[in-house]
């Protein structure tokens, strides 16, 4: 009996001193797992963290580096009372995420230095707080169940102590001896049960004051057991919660599902720690909802299962991210609004850099009416001459006829000379209304070779009487190649045609009126020379083109200045100093450069052009081609009277001699022919009686020829279209292309083409006797 008296009293020793070390420890461990989640969490190490990457605060890094040191010392502190493997790997994940944060303050530093947005230094130091978070729910769960199972130990001590006392109960007759002892025993076994009562006590205050929200849950939803953060979070008095159940806590929106949802996570006692899973919202006493970050672990009580539910407020946090999410917003809102800002902006340079085009063009086209203006004389001279062959070859044929003496062969030798002579008189007046036109913007690959030919051409009017020689000398390749051959070999340019004629007429000018101003100076039997040379430098891939003169050259204070605008050495009145100024800004454009020299007699301007590649030649939107001739092969032009089943065409023309001129020569051809002097009474003849064929002039009175075409096209979209015209054919692409014209033929018109395409497109089946012109 006193064996088991003495092992009694050490059974309740044992209990004590375990309790006592035990209770130390567990206080220790709590209160250091506590301060390193206060300290890491969103109200310590990484809220001052995410402030200061946001805010670029500095004195958020004062903050960190004072958590810094705290939180070393205490999770060193800690690593004392963990025990197991488990429970040291998630103190090392907890280190880990902490130490990603650390150097992730150096990297936030260095990168707001390198200019870097916040936006940007968010997205490269965004750290995983996942494994943090989950090692800290395990320590809090590993902690608790310890202290559980000491709880459990403690009982267990306490029942075979209780155990024993009522077995030395039993036998007290038989130790009335030890009376004493039995006394001391007896006292011990009090002491030691108010120490198991005391340790219960400090144990349930232990997970009353837990910081998150514990509850013990039966497995019918009853709610067995709460802990004062519980109590504090939901609003309810402790009596009040106990006699609610689980769904009573959740939204009334969510409990249906959650019944479902509850019942099998008590039937697989599925585990869920801290982190894992989506947030849940949870019913307050006064109806508010908060969300929650829960827990799940479950044991075995009496045979029955019981859920030990951990919630953990996430407010804050959902603050912050909604905070952060407005932030993002507020910065993507200022990113549209500059975006727009920057759009605006460009719209009005891209608007300000094509009226500063277009001014350029205006500029550009003026010069030339103006070169044009000057030319006027020479032009005048170049038509006189065709027109006074075609005179006197008319009237030395009216001559012979009135005396009787008409010759057949003769006269239709003379009317071939006045055909010449007017298709001559064509060509020039066609070059003309080319250069004069106004350019398009976009560049196209052409033959210079043909606009330096065509602009020396178009000069030569202004030599005559002027004892001006003009010497455009072609390079050896040129003697021995076509123009097609250059073009064939890739010496093209990309630009504009026109322009670069009007360059090198500008330069003639020039030249022309130095060596005038000249030979006023030195007396008139001097000699004036212009010289245009051009060759292909095929080592930079340029064509060079040379025009030097002999008169005199350009005075050395003046030639440093010489492109600039208003810059010239003629007299005033004489000209505007634009010229050289436009030719500078026109070559630029084209890519090239222009320089002059003082050579032994005078200037020499030299041009250098960039050749096309083949890939521009590719992507070129058109290579300019030259223009078939106008005259056709001799065809056979039938002559009949028309009838009723002849073709019927319809002539409309303002100008009345040429529509009947045409209307008669196609009547004799076999043609029915209709004629018309505007848009409104050709578009009256053909809804009362359609054609096969149109040929309508494009400027007309009343309504012109380009919307007769779209009238006529509106009732027949295969009717054949010829259009004439005496200016510049600019609309031939929209006559063509959109409105379905075959051709556009420029006056003066060939009768020999209007019967050839009338035969291909009526055929005309005519049997009389054929006359050949």
């Amino acid at each position: 009996m006193a064996l088991f008296g003495v092992q009694l009293v050490q059974r309740i020793s044992n209990v004590e001193e375990l309790w006592t070390v035990y209770n130390q420890d567990a206080v220790k461990a709590d209160q250091l797992l506590k301060n390193i989640s206060r300290q890491l969490g969103y109200g310590g190490y990484i809220h001052n963290f995410k402030n200061y990457v946001l805010r670029r605060d500095l004195e958020y890094i004062s903050n960190l580096t004072k958590n810094e040191e705290v939180l070393y010392r205490d999770l060193q502190l800690l690593e004392n009372f963990v025990i197991t493997a488990e429970e040291q790997k998630a103190l090392h994940n907890i280190r880990d995420v902490f130490d990603q944060y650390v150097r992730a303050v150096d990297i936030a530093e260095n990168a707001f230095n390198d200019g870097l947005s916040t936006e940007e230094v968010d997205k490269l130091v965004k750290i995983n707080d996942g494994p943090a978070i989950t090692s800290f729910a395990f320590l809090n769960h590993s902690l608790l169940t310890r202290t559980r199972l000491a709880e459990r130990e403690i009982n267990n001590a306490t029942a075979a102590a209780a155990s024993m006392g009522w077995v030395l109960l039993a036998v007290v007759p038989i130790i009335i001896i030890l009376g004493v002892v039995l006394i001391l025993f007896l006292r011990r076994v009090m002491d030691a049960n108010a120490n198991l009562a005391e340790v219960r006590d400090e144990l349930s205050m232990l997970l009353r004051q837990a910081p998150d929200a514990i509850l013990h849950v039966g497995g019918e939803g009853d709610i067995l057991r709460a802990n004062d953060r519980a109590v504090t979070l939901f609003g309810y008095s402790r009596d009040d919660l106990l006699k609610k159940t689980v769904e009573d806590l959740i939204p009334g929106r969510f409990r249906k599902q959650h019944v479902g949802t509850s019942k099998i996570a008590f039937d697989k006692m599925a585990q869920r720690p801290i982190g894992k899973g989506s947030v849940m919202l949870a019913k307050t006493y006064n109806g508010e909802e908060i969300p929650v970050d829960i827990s799940l672990n479950f044991s075995m009580s009496g045979g029955n299962r019981i859920a030990t539910v951990i919630m953990r407020d996430v407010t804050e946090r959902s603050q912050a991210e909604e905070a952060l999410r407005q932030a993002r917003d507020e910065l993507e809102r200022r990113v549209r609004e500059r975006t727009q800002e920057l759009v605006k902006r460009t719209g009005e340079l891209e608007a300000e850099i094509s009226e500063r085009k277009r001014a350029e063009t205006q500029l550009v086209q003026s010069s030339k009416m103006a070169t044009i203006g000057q030319m006027a004389s020479g032009i005048t001279h170049e038509l006189n001459q065709p027109m006074n062959i075609m005179r006197m070859g008319v009237e030395a044929a009216q001559i012979q006829i009135q005396r009787g003496q008409a010759d057949i062969p003769m006269l239709s030798e003379t009317l071939e000379r006045v055909e010449n002579q007017i298709l001559r008189m064509s060509d020039i007046i066609n070059h003309m209304r080319v250069y004069a036109r106004q350019d398009r913007d976009d560049h196209t690959v052409f033959n210079p070779i043909k606009a330096l030919t065509e602009g020396c051409k178009l000069f030569k009017g202004q030599l005559k009487g002027l004892d001006i020689e003009l010497s455009n000398i072609l390079s050896s390749d040129d003697n021995t190649r076509s123009s097609d051959d250059n073009t064939r070999q890739g010496n093209m340019v990309l630009g504009h045609p026109t322009r670069l004629e009007q360059v090198v007429l500008n330069l003639l000018s020039n030249a022309r009126d130095a060596i005038i101003d000249r030979r006023e100076q030195i007396g008139l039997d001097f000699k004036g020379v212009i010289w245009v040379r051009h060759y292909f430098d095929i080592a930079n891939a340029n064509l060079v083109i040379q025009v030097e003169d002999n008169g005199g050259g350009i005075r050395d204070d003046v030639l440093p200045h010489i492109f600039a605008p208003f810059v010239t050495t003629k007299d005033s009145g004489k000209g505007t100093g634009l010229g050289l100024s436009i030719s500078y800004t026109i070559i630029e454009g084209m890519g090239g450069a222009i320089e002059v020299k003082n050579g032994v007699s005078g200037s020499c301007f030299e041009l250098s052009l960039p050749l096309a590649s083949e890939d521009d030649i590719s992507k070129s939107k058109k290579i300019e081609t030259n223009t078939a001739s106008n005259k056709q092969k001799n065809i056979s032009i039938p002559t009949q009277t028309s009838h009723a089943n002849s073709p019927k065409v319809l002539i409309v023309d303002d100008e009345t001699t040429a529509a009947h001129s045409l209307s008669d020569f196609l009547q004799d051809a076999g043609y029915l022919v209709y004629t018309a002097y505007n848009g409104e009474e050709a578009l009256q003849i053909y809804y009362s009686d359609p054609v096969d064929a149109m040929i309508t002039d494009l400027r007309m009175p009343i309504m012109g020829g380009i919307e007769l075409i779209r009238e006529v096209r509106k009732a027949s979209s295969t009717l054949p279209i010829f259009a004439m015209t005496g200016h510049a054919p600019v609309e031939r692409d929209v006559l063509i292309k959109e409105l379905g014209v075959m051709e556009v033929w420029s006056k003066p018109i060939s009768l020999r083409e209007v019967v050839n395409h009338l035969q291909s497109v009526c055929g005309a089946e005519l049997q009389n006797s054929e006359t050949e012109i």
